[in-house]
């Protein structure tokens, strides 16, 4: 992938693998197929507690969720922003839909790339385009999904 994607990872939690290269593709993935030749991207990889956390404190949610994203620069073909997604979160939810906690993960990056792209997903027909997105972006990364997964179906993430 194009070396013009730069995506800075912080791995907070010790339970669960990270597949770094993985979420570095998920972003350029996102990024270019949406029209940004150029971008960054910070990934926060936490646990329930702060990401919790920082649902509270930035949107007013007392509950931990899968991912939140905060929009930084978006112009002349640059994108950058932030994602915070919890591991812990995405183990559960991966236990519960049949499929590994690295490719849930994964799902979050590609959800989160997509909010900063400029997706909402706080409507019936945006949330479906988000998830025809979401497997769009997945199965170019080799990863099967079916879009059933409620944990980007929550409203609550996605500071954007």
């Amino acid at each position: 992938m194009s070396s013009d994607y730069e995506v800075n990872l912080s791995n907070r939690q010790e339970e669960f693998n990270v597949p770094e290269a993985l979420f570095v593709q998920a972003v350029s993935q996102v990024f270019s197929g949406e029209g940004y030749p150029r971008g960054e991207v910070g990934i926060a990889i936490v646990d329930n507690q702060e990401i919790h956390d920082f649902n509270v404190r930035f949107l007013q949610h007392d509950y931990p969720t899968d991912v939140i994203t905060f929009p930084m620069d978006d112009e002349d073909g640059f994108l950058s922003g932030e994602i915070m997604l919890s591991a812990q979160y995405a183990a559960d939810e991966a236990q519960q839909h049949g499929w590994s906690v690295e490719e849930e993960m994964t799902l979050y990056v590609v959800h989160g790339c997509l909010h900063l792209t400029g997706y909402d997903d706080h409507e019936d027909d945006d949330r479906l385009e988000m998830r025809r997105l979401e497997q769009h972006y997945l199965a170019k990364l080799g990863i099967q999904y079916n879009g059933q997964s409620p944990a980007t179906g929550t409203p609550n993430q996605g500071a954007t």
